[in-house]
């Protein structure tokens, strides 16, 4: 792979020049018939994807060693030469990061650890019987999900020439070129969730050294799952953020004083979109904060730009209002086979809109109302 980092911000971004690296990918076509989100996206690639990368400045950016699992679909069902398109998820560790003495410029890369997530669109233009040849494009992120300052992220357009090897005829894995159509069966489930979060108190940029607290969250969800695979949810969640408890005792905030730990709460309505593929799920939500008092104090310890016009005021809108959530959750049981209890352990990062708030950890329970065991996939 060979492309360049993109600036986080106009001035002063470090120089940089080509970033390069190289992956190796190890995976399997999903072409169990019994699978029936396998099955309704044309036997997908699954696996796991080891990453390097020289990022392009050795003494401020370091090196980054990733380790992602991956999903990769056929984009438009074709057996001949086809488009993938393959995302990834994972973490990151990083040889150089943030240094107030001794790396004071690397405010992109905040901590050793990060979570690390990639897109990439392949065409196939190359094949022969055991292996083909690939030309993508593709970005890559990095952040540690606002648990240690600065975080403002690492970002990357990168182009790509792979080979993949298989141990039979391509055929063999593309069963079909054609759509599965699925048989709908009405399934609806309640989901209870407890969260615990951790993260520093501060925008992107700092203040660096501060203390980690908790964000104590419990969700409560209503859920119907479509296609078989698709699960759609809307539900409330509470949190309570201790450094919002911390900041009101310490500051004596004469808004916020009379009851704290109400003012440090927050209260959001939200939807969501779970992919369930057997004992895992892509999980991502977008809710409206009814509820986050604390927020506003926030905006004015930590003014970003001229918050009266244009952009930024948008910007700071749209943050006040919306919350953004993505992860992925284990599940103890195979959702394939539709049980009626099922608990799950996850991990996620939280957002205000697009800008990390903290990192957490699930446990969950989820209640099958209308549990169904005869569902049909069906071509």
């Amino acid at each position: 792979m060979a492309g360049r980092v993109v600036p986080n911000y106009v001035n002063s971004f470090p120089n940089t020049h080509i970033q390069h690296g190289f992956a190796v990918s190890i995976g399997s076509f999903k072409n169990d018939t019994n699978s029936l989100w396998a099955k309704y996206f044309n036997y997908p690639q699954t696996g796991l994807t080891v990453f390097y990368s020289n990022i392009g400045n050795n003494k401020i950016f370091g090196h980054q060693f990733s380790s992602l699992l991956f999903i990769s679909y056929n984009l438009f069902n074709k057996n001949v030469k086809p488009y993938y398109l393959k995302l990834g998820i994972g973490a990151s560790y990083f040889t150089t990061y943030y240094d107030s003495i001794k790396n004071p410029r690397n405010i992109d890369v905040g901590s050793k650890y990060m979570w690390a997530f990639q897109a990439f669109l392949y065409k196939t233009f190359l094949e022969k019987e055991g292996f083909n040849l690939r030309a993508g494009i593709g970005f890559s992120h990095a952040s540690n999900g606002h648990t240690q300052l600065p975080n403002l992220g690492i970002n990357s357009g990168l182009i790509s020439l792979s080979t993949q090897f298989y141990n039979k005829k391509t055929t063999n894995y593309q069963l079909t070129k054609n759509k599965h159509s699925v048989n709908q069966k009405k399934v609806y489930s309640v989901s209870l969730r407890r969260g615990l979060g951790f993260h520093e108190y501060g925008d992107e940029d700092g203040p660096v050294g501060g203390s980690k607290r908790k964000v104590h969250s419990t969700s409560l969800a209503l859920g119907k799952v479509y296609k078989q695979h698709l699960k759609l949810n809307i539900g409330i969640t509470y949190r309570y953020y201790e450094q919002y408890y911390d900041q009101i005792i310490k500051n004596n905030y004469s808004e916020y004083i009379d009851n704290p730990k109400k003012s440090a709460s927050n209260v959001v309505i939200y939807l969501g979109a779970e992919f369930l593929m057997s004992h895992f799920s892509i999980d991502f939500q977008l809710g409206v904060n009814v509820y986050k008092p604390f927020y506003k104090q926030f905006e004015k310890d930590f003014p970003a730009g001229n918050r009266f016009h244009g952009y930024e005021k948008f910007k700071s809108n749209f943050k006040r209002a919306f919350s953004s959530r993505l992860g992925l959750n284990l599940y103890l049981i195979n959702t394939n086979k539709f049980p009626k209890h099922n608990i799950f352990i996850g991990t996620h990062i939280k957002a205000n809109a697009g800008q990390a708030d903290f990192t957490e950890v699930t446990l969950g329970y989820s209640y099958k109302i209308k549990p169904h065991k005869n569902y049909v996939v069906s071509d």
